[in-house]
């Protein structure tokens, strides 16, 4: 086991109580504004963490690796597969049958959907934090070793990869040929998607974790300085910028020409596509972190309260409101009606995405730090013990 000694300690140990603040910690530390600094100082420590014994309280056994089976009840677990490191941040990516996701113990896995076995795992330079982009046979991912890599879907084996000059925790989107992610250098990229070539570069502020989203021949991205962008997908010439008055760690959402985005500055704020101009901001009484997810005329979010809201998506009133957690930071998923999040005390909720009612919950024994995916009935989602679930939905 690797040791540590003075801040590496200090860091490690802070990592562990961010994992399980409680909510007195949270109701002192949110308002004074030291969440935030201890959040950035804990993320400098890698530390495979097993903070409680994997439990999943009202969706039956988990013993073993695999248990599948017709006519399992919602919420019961298929298969689970410890990767040895903190699956945080990156959210799982599922297609032709395969998971896609990172962990903190500098890999990339690949996974059979239906069993839950290795495929393969792939070691990179640093803590992946990202979620993966698949496109053309290739997977594309950021790490903290201020890498964006490009590896084979089938082998698992590099094909190139680019550096930056920050941490590259902005999970990268693939459109035209291109890949386009941002940085903690402050610099959103287009590089080729085969060779990884450059093909422009824009600074967009201090540093970007918030994704991008692309709608016709425009990409949208916030910044941690609070800006949001809209440049011209082929050029990365600047069409509009909108100024929040806080970070913007939420990745933006768009629908029926209405960009939705959460932001530090306690706000869900609703642009015009087109014009940058604000439609609407709806005051949340603490940051909203959480990427959006919109449905049903609905958009969900999180807060940092620990309330997930349903809004109107035109007018911004709210339909109703829930607390799940502590805080919600990642982003709720929409599937055939029913709305899923994960907590920071461990808890996967399944709501009826129109009423908000509780469909079941369970306790997972360990921090959710990422958002979930939903396959083929299956919802797949990451713990900070490690461990990388599918569940019946």
């Amino acid at each position: 086991m690797a040791s540590c000694s003075g801040l590496g300690c200090v860091a490690a140990l802070i990592t562990i109580l961010v994992g399980q603040l409680t909510p007195w910690w949270a109701l002192v530390l949110v308002p004074l504004g030291i969440f935030n600094a201890i959040e950035v100082i804990g993320y400098f420590a890698y530390l495979p963490v097993v903070i409680k014994p994997y439990v999943l309280v009202s969706a039956g056994s988990a013993d073993g690796d695999s248990e599948q089976g017709e006519g399992q009840q919602s919420g019961t677990v298929r298969w689970q597969l410890d990767t040895g490191g903190a699956v945080k941040e990156s959210s799982p990516v599922v297609v032709d049958g395969t998971v896609y996701v990172g962990s903190w113990n500098h890999l990339l896995w690949a996974v059979d959907a239906l069993s839950g076995k290795e495929r393969w795992q792939c070691r990179v330079g640093g803590v992946v934090a990202a979620s993966p982009a698949f496109a053309n046979g290739t997977v594309y991912i950021g790490s903290w070793d201020k890498c964006l890599w490009a590896v084979d879907a089938v082998s698992g084996r590099e094909r190139w990869r680019v550096r930056t000059n920050g941490l590259v925790r902005s999970t990268p989107v693939v459109t035209d040929g291109m890949v386009l992610f941002g940085s903690n250098d402050g610099f959103f990229r287009a590089v080729d998607a085969v060779s990884g070539k450059s093909r422009w570069q824009v600074r967009v502020g201090t540093g970007v974790r918030s994704s991008p989203t692309v709608v016709g021949d425009s990409v949208y991205v916030g910044s941690d300085d609070g800006v949001l962008w809209a440049l011209h997908t082929a050029s990365g010439q600047v069409r509009w910028q909108l100024k929040t008055l806080s970070g913007l760690w939420s990745s933006p959402v768009v629908a029926d020409g209405i960009l939705y985005i959460g932001s530090a500055d306690r706000h869900l704020w609703a642009v015009d596509v087109a014009s940058g101009r604000a439609r609407w901001k709806l005051p949340a009484g603490t940051w909203v972190k959480s990427t959006p997810a919109v449905a049903h005329g609905l958009v969900y979010f999180g807060t940092g309260d620990g309330y997930l809201w349903a809004v109107d998506a035109v007018s911004g009133e709210r339909r109703w409101s829930r607390k799940v957690g502590v805080w919600v930071r990642w982003a709720p998923v929409v599937a055939d009606g029913t709305l899923y999040v994960g907590t920071n005390d461990g808890r996967m909720w399944a709501l009826d995405s129109v009423s908000g009612e509780e469909r079941w919950q369970a306790d997972t024994g360990s921090p959710v730090f990422s958002t979930p995916a939903v396959a083929d009935g299956v919802l797949y989602f990451g713990l900070q013990n490690g461990r990388l679930l599918g569940v019946r939905a």
